[in-house]
């Protein structure tokens, strides 16, 4: 009898822990929940946008107008004021975080996402924001695009402004060397053969692309089936045969006489003065070209990313997403409502005619209340939208060693195209020298 109250008493105690341990889990799963707090329209909550396109002039304008709409209309209903701060070099919004400062919302790069999750506190999407409004949100975003933020299976940034590489072109270099701007390479021994009769006919380089650009050159490699970083991000891979093959043919194109040379940043300049006859690069710079073209009196066309024989060209992302830290539940539904205006029809209407980047919401493109106007008359935004559906994931480098990394990889490029240095030994000591980091 005794063992039976003994063994009772023992289950009694048992269930009570059971009890409680459960309780606290779903204290603990409630409080972690995502939650909106309330906005007040008469005591506006103010947020901070850390901008890296703010501070570039042709792009300044796009974002002010962007920020500006917001504050007036959503902003002003709702009661959110958004502050935005122009961050060329993607540190001032680190060091007003070591500083202590409140930073809500960051356009930020792919490569380093990572890196800045790990040790300045941005929180996953799914985290400050509630399920039903992230999925209704979504619809209509292009569902390739909605891929390029996440880390680990969480969204840590939402695509925001970004281009698939477009080949612009000269119409008038085209038309005098006697080539057909309607008519545009499309495979790398094209544009090696288009390029040398540019430079042959007019004297003008035919091509360039900066072996310094970064992100076109994940392009060039994965369409040659080659890899940068492992599907798991655990090792980089840019050393492999496929991965030699592609660097060694732009090798080749830059040293026939006929490539531009110069950095990404000096590069855009030869092709807007009208002396380079393809240009490789965002269409975040199309209003600039189209201003050029006009004032320099020939006509830009386009194309998309070349391809290697009969494989299929595959494109990257450049540009960035928004990656969030708000500080309280007030904050989170101000940073919400931010994110949705920019991200939504209006804003991506602004982003794209004013600022050059692609609608992610597509279907903007054929609907007359937003785009299709735009669209139809700048043409070259098709070959964007096409390229979407091909598009692969940037890489975003894991980490502490993301920035490192990125370095290491750009480095090595440069090295391997612009010197004689031997391609596969170049790769393979900087794929070595990243893998020794993360590992």
């Amino acid at each position: 009898m005794k063992s039976t109250k003994k063994f009772f008493s023992l289950f009694i105690v048992l269930a009570l822990v059971i009890s409680v341990l459960s309780a606290c889990a779903t204290s603990s799963e409630t409080s972690n929940q995502a939650e909106l707090g309330k906005l007040d329209p008469n005591n506006p909550t103010k947020i901070t946008f850390y901008s890296y396109s703010l501070a570039y002039p042709t792009m300044k304008a796009g974002v002010e107008h962007l920020i500006q709409e917001f504050n007036d209309t959503v902003g002003k209903e709702k009661g959110v004021i958004v502050e935005g701060v122009a961050d060329q070099s993607f540190q001032q919004f680190k060091a007003d975080i070591a500083a202590g400062k409140q930073v809500d919302v960051i356009q930020h790069t792919f490569s380093t996402l990572d890196n800045s999750k790990e040790t300045l506190g941005l929180k996953a999407y799914e985290d400050v924001f509630p399920k039903d409004e992230l999925e209704q949100h979504f619809e209509g975003i292009a569902p390739n695009a909605l891929e390029l933020g996440k880390i680990d299976g969480k969204m840590y940034g939402l695509a925001f402004t970004f281009s698939t590489p477009i080949v612009f072109i000269n119409g008038k270099l085209f038309e005098e060397a006697g080539l057909d701007p309607n008519n545009p390479p499309k495979t790398w021994e094209e544009v090696k053969e288009y390029s040398l009769k540019i430079k042959e006919e007019t004297g003008k380089d035919g091509f360039g692309l900066a072996p310094n650009n970064g992100w076109t050159t994940e392009g060039i490699i994965l369409s040659n089936d080659g890899e940068v970083i492992s599907k798991d991000r655990k090792e980089a891979t840019f050393a492999s045969k496929e991965s030699v093959e592609a660097i060694e043919m732009w090798k080749d194109l830059y040293k026939n006489g006929s490539h531009a040379v110069g950095t990404d940043a000096e590069l855009p300049e030869q092709f807007m003065a009208g002396n380079l006859g393809m240009f490789i690069t965002s269409t975040a710079l199309h209003s600039g070209f189209t201003k050029a073209a006009e004032a320099g009196g020939w006509k830009l066309y386009g194309a998309g990313l070349p391809q290697f024989g009969d494989k299929p060209s595959v494109p990257v992302n450049s540009g960035s997403a928004l990656a969030v830290r708000p500080d309280s539940p007030e904050k989170n539904a101000a940073v919400w409502e931010f994110i949705k205006y920019v991200t939504g029809n209006e804003g991506y209407t602004i982003i794209t005619s004013e600022i050059g980047y692609l609608p992610l919401r597509t279907g903007l493109a054929d609907d007359p209340n937003y785009l299709k106007d735009f669209v139809d008359k700048n043409p070259l935004y098709k070959i964007n939208l096409k390229q979407l559906e091909q598009m692969h994931p940037v890489a975003i480098w894991p980490g502490e060693y993301a920035t490192e990394s990125t370095s290491i990889f750009t480095d090595a490029i440069v090295k391997s195209i612009s010197t004689d240095a031997d391609v596969a030994e170049t790769l393979t000591e900087a794929e070595n020298q990243i893998n020794d980091m993360i590992k």
